[in-house]
This record gives C-alpha cells, structure tokens and sequence, in this order.
C-alpha cells in the first residue's frame, strides 16, 4: 500500500487518507547563496494535517487501477490500512509510511509528522562563479521572506541575450516574399 500512496503523493501533490488526515508536498525553487557563492537544487517538502477527510473519487480509482482490485476490495483495504497507521502512531515508534514520513501521537492526542529525507541530499549544492552571484539581487516577498532574483540587465547580460527592441526582426520581408508568390501563382493558374 505505501508505494501507492507515495506514487500518488508525487503525482498529485495531495493526499487525502479518510480517518487520518491530508498529505500535501510542495516544491521549493532552487536557492541561491551569494555569501558562499553556492546554488542549492530545488527541493520538495512534504506536510501533513491531521483531519476528518473523505478520500478522493480519484483516489480510489486511482488504488482500482494499480492494486487491480475492484472497488469494494480497495475500500475495505484503505480502511484497514487507515486504522493500523492509527494503532502504529500510539506507539513509541509511530506508523512509518515509506516514502513519505512517519505519525506519531503524543500523550495529549496531537499528531506529530516528521517527514522522511527528501532526495535532495542526492543532488549536492553547487559552487558557482562569483560573477553568477554578483548578478543576483536580493528582494523581500509579503512574508517578509529574502529571496534571490536575477533582474533587469544582469539576467539578460547573464543568458546571454539581447533585448528585442534591439535586434532587427525582419518579419515583413518573409510577408512580401510570400505575398509576391501567391500572386505569382494566382496569374500562373489563370492566366
């Protein structure tokens, strides 16, 4: 069931497993760090909420179609599997979902989500030149949270390309060129 259920956690993003609560994975852009020069990959972070949920329609299909079961059979399991993460996240361990992270619930009957390492530790930070980063601006969303922004000059300058005002697109001389040759070939047939 948990390869399921992860598979259909990266697919959709959601994750909604009746008695236990939403999973939802979001995905962090790649970050910039001008001190040390380095680019850190893009990276996802799984959360989970603690709610009474009814499963997806899609959900359940979704189960139909991998574990090939009909829909009663895929119910019944989800069920089964929904009251034993339950039982397991009582427990000193917690429920372990594989892939995803494990449940536990503390002695005031709040669940606790430590999430399982997200694959970014396959893809190591890279060094990068310090004309790179000099080119970055720094700059504050609503949340009052810094982000990394190549703008303006530096970003055209940095990919190399050249303003569109600047360059001389000569569309009109293909439209005249196609337009001679229609009336070319409207004369050939008539004429």
């Amino acid at each position: 069931m948990y390869q399921y259920l992860f598979k259909y956690l990266v697919l959709h993003k959601s994750l909604a497993i009746p008695k236990l609560g939403v999973f939802t994975m979001e995905e962090l852009s790649a970050e910039i760090d001008t001190t040390n020069n380095l680019m850190y990959p893009p990276t996802q972070i799984i959360y989970f909420k603690h709610d009474e949920v009814a499963a997806d329609r899609n959900f359940y299909h979704f189960l139909e179609n991998e574990m090939g079961q009909d829909l009663a059979d895929v119910i019944k399991e989800l069920q089964a599997f929904s009251q034993q993460v339950l039982q397991e996240a009582q427990t000193i361990t917690g429920a372990i979902l594989q892939g995803i992270g494990t449940i536990k619930i503390d002695n005031n009957g709040l669940f606790l989500f430590i999430p399982e390492r997200p694959l970014d530790y396959l893809f190591k930070h890279v060094s990068i030149d310090k004309s790179i980063s000099s080119v970055v601006t720094i700059s504050k969303d609503s949340n009052n949270e810094e982000s990394t922004v190549l703008a303006g000059e530096a970003l055209t300058d940095f990919l190399g390309q050249t303003n569109e005002a600047e360059t001389s697109d000569n569309w009109w001389v293909y439209a005249i060129a196609l337009l001679i040759l229609g009336i070319g070939a409207l004369l050939f047939y008539y004429v």
